[in-house]
């Protein structure tokens, strides 16, 4: 998407610690969970680290703080697919560049999972994909108003509809985290996924189906419920 929004350097970000590191772009093609995590990485990388830390869930309204660790003396900026490019990130002190992004309403929200740091210093370039942080969530999301219930017993005309409520209160959930099985099948594919909803409609036969949703936050923490319900 591409909107024009309010970005601020921030210098307050230097007072807060950001526990997540991010993968420099050759390994983050290889491990895509935005969870924050720490890379493995050359003794003195020209990256360290880029995250980003939301105020809460990604809602719009909501503001978004970034931090690039890295070589001191560059120009960093700022890509999010589709929503903006090469945004200048200020050095706020010796290695560290900071900004703010407050989401709108019709941003992508999971674009910014794949938003990326570019560091420049004279001919050299390297980039960094964000990690998520967020300070202290230790909670698994939540998953409610399953339908069909629990031992609910559906009528067999048309499609059964499997649907369940996704919520969290800290990082937000990861909508690419979240899987479906049924009957052992995994149907994530053919569902329809967002931030606070899942719903998979499919011709279920006669007999009791067993359903099992997975989900995880943007900090890690994971979720499960299964279920069982009848065909009748």
């Amino acid at each position: 998407m591409k909107n024009t929004f309010r970005f601020h350097a921030a210098a307050a970000l230097a007072l807060l610690p950001l526990a997540a590191a991010v993968l420099p772009a050759s390994v983050a093609a290889q491990h895509r969970d935005p969870v924050a995590r720490v890379a493995t990485v050359a003794a003195t990388p020209a990256i360290e680290r880029f995250t980003v830390r939301p105020d809460g869930k990604l809602l719009p309204g909501r503001q978004l703080r970034f931090q690039l660790v890295g070589l001191a003396g560059a120009r960093a900026s700022l890509d999010i697919p589709g929503v903006v490019r090469n945004v200048a990130l200020r050095e706020t002190r010796p290695g560290v560049y900071e900004g703010r992004y407050t989401i709108r309403r019709r941003d992508d929200l999971q674009a910014f999972d794949r938003a990326v740091a570019t560091l420049r210093r004279g001919p050299e370039r390297f980039t960094a994909q964000v990690a998520f942080a967020e300070r202290g969530d230790r909670s698994a999301p939540r998953i409610s108003q399953v339908t069909p219930g629990n031992g609910a017993r559906v009528g067999e005309r048309g499609r059964t509809f499997i649907q369940a409520r996704l919520s969290d209160d800290r990082s937000g959930v990861d909508p690419r985290s979240v899987r479906l099985i049924v009957d052992g099948l995994d149907v994530t594919a053919d569902a329809r996924i967002r931030d606070d909803e899942i719903g998979y409609r499919e011709r279920l036969g006669r007999g009791l189906h067993h359903a099992e949703l997975v989900v995880r936050d943007r900090a890690g923490n994971e979720a499960r419920s299964a279920w069982t319900f009848a065909v009748v």
